[in-house]
């Protein structure tokens, strides 16, 4: 199967840090026709950005039920939202990273899913699983298997390890196990990975680890950058 030359994203999480990041990659893309983003609040750095539609939902938690149009003709989708590393340790955050790292996110895949993309990307990470003890993998592993039993025609998975968020987005925890932005995955590295997959994964349903990922990123600026 031959990649389309051609694509219409749909994005979530794109106030985030691997979003926006992802977000100025697409935008510089020449294959990437238009960008529509979902959110609860608009991306500043991006306003008047001509490829890129942005729609503010209240309540993302419902948001395939009160805006089930908004996917209407994208091929793509990429949900990067997630709990930053700072507070998904946190027991007094469980809540909240249940509703946004599960609820959020598969409410955006069924958003997708209505809107008839071809090919679905999703960050979760390591060791994901749903009948693990731990909760951050658990939670993971839960929204994996609902994003799985939707039956897109192409399905990414991605499970990065640590992430660098860059200068300016990293709280403390992330400092330490980064040692201050030395270690760690950049995210618009993982941007360019995911989208590469987009434009070359052939597999109906495909879980990309670590190492993966590194070929996904080298065939991305092997493509862009050679």
């Amino acid at each position: 199967m031959q990649a389309t030359p051609k694509f219409r994203a749909l994005v979530c999480g794109h106030t985030g840090a691997t979003g926006s990041a992802l977000i100025e990659t697409l935008t510089a893309l020449p294959q990437c026709e238009s960008i529509v983003a979902v959110g609860r609040r608009k991306n500043a750095a991006q306003e008047g950005n001509p490829k890129l539609t942005q729609h503010v939902v209240e309540n993302m938690q419902a948001m395939s039920k009160t805006h089930p149009d908004l996917g209407a003709g994208c091929t793509v989708a990429f949900c990067c939202i997630g709990t930053t590393f700072n507070d998904v340790f946190k027991k007094s955050k469980a809540d909240e990273y249940q509703s946004v790292d599960f609820v959020i996110a598969t409410e955006f895949a069924k958003l997708a899913k209505q809107g008839g993309v071809d090919f679905f990307a999703i960050i979760t990470g390591e060791n994901s699983d749903s009948k693990s003890q731990m909760r951050m993998t658990r939670v993971k592993g839960e929204t994996e298997d609902f994003v799985v039993s939707l039956g897109f025609k192409r399905l990414a998975i991605l499970r990065p390890g640590l992430l660098n968020r860059g200068k300016g987005r990293r709280g403390w925890l992330e400092q330490i196990f980064t040692v201050g932005g030395i270690f760690g995955l950049p995210v618009q590295k993982l941007g360019q990975a995911m989208i590469w997959m987009a434009m070359n994964q052939q597999e109906a349903l495909k879980r990309y680890e670590t190492p993966d990922i590194q070929r996904a990123i080298k065939g991305f600026e092997s493509s862009h950058f050679g």
